[in-house]
C-alpha cells in the first residue's frame, strides 16, 4: 500500500535553490512526486550569524519503508554534498521526513510524526499552503496553530518569506 508522506527540505549554503530542486529530483526517482509548495525564506532557529535558510515541503506516495525511506533521504543529502553533522551548523541540503501516513515511530534515529515539525514557521506554512491547494482536510486545532505560528514567529523574528 502506498502511504501519503511529506518530506520538508532546507538549504543555508551555497547555491540554495539548485540543492531543493536537486534533492526534488533525487526524491522523485523513488517517489510518487505529488505536489512541490513554494520556496520560504527564513533564519535558522535556534542559531546567530548564520546564513538563511530556503525551505520547501513535498507531498509524496511511496511504497518505501520508513526506514529505507530515512536512508534514501540521507544517501541523496550525501550526494548533494551535505557533511553529516547532527548540529545546527549550516549545510547546503537537510531533508526530513514529517510524516510518513498516520505512522507514529519512536527510534533513536527516527521519529515519526518529526518531533519539532509544529515548532517550525519554515515547516508549517508550507505544508498549510499545501494542504489548501490540494483540498485536504486540516482539524480546526491544526489550523489554529498554524495561524498562532505565523503570528508568534513574526513577534520572535522568525519570519517567513515567500520567495518563489
Amino acid at each position: 500500500m502506498m502511504e501519503t508522506i511529506v518530506i520538508s527540505l532546507g538549504s543555508n549554503l551555497g547555491n540554495r535553490e539548485f540543492y531543493l530542486d536537486s534533492s526534488v529530483r533525487h526524491l522523485s526517482k523513488k517517489l510518487k512526486y505529488i505536489s512541490c509548495s513554494s520556496t520560504y525564506e527564513s533564519e535558522g532557529i535556534g542559531v546567530f550569524n548564520h546564513p538563511n535558510y530556503l525551505n520547501r515541503v513535498i507531498y509524496c506516495k511511496t511504497n518505501l519503508s520508513f526506514t529505507s525511506l530515512l536512508n534514501y533521504t540521507k544517501k541523496i543529502e550525501k550526494i548533494i554534498g551535505r557533511k553529516s553533522k547532527n548540529d545546527l551548523s549550516p549545510r547546503v541540503i537537510d531533508i526530513d521526513i514529517i510524516f510518513y501516513g498516520e505512522r507514529k515511530v519512536n527510534r533513536k534515529n527516527l521519529i515519526l510524526p518529526h518531533i519539532n515539525f509544529a515548532k517550525r514557521p519554515f515547516v508549517m506554512v508550507p505544508i498549510y499552503e499545501l494542504d489548501k491547494k490540494m483540498k485536504m482536510k486540516l482539524t480546526k486545532k491544526f489550523k489554529n496553530f498554524l495561524i498562532y505560528t505565523n503570528i508568534s514567529s513574526k513577534l520572535s523574528g522568525n519570519i517567513v518569506q515567500k520567495v518563489s
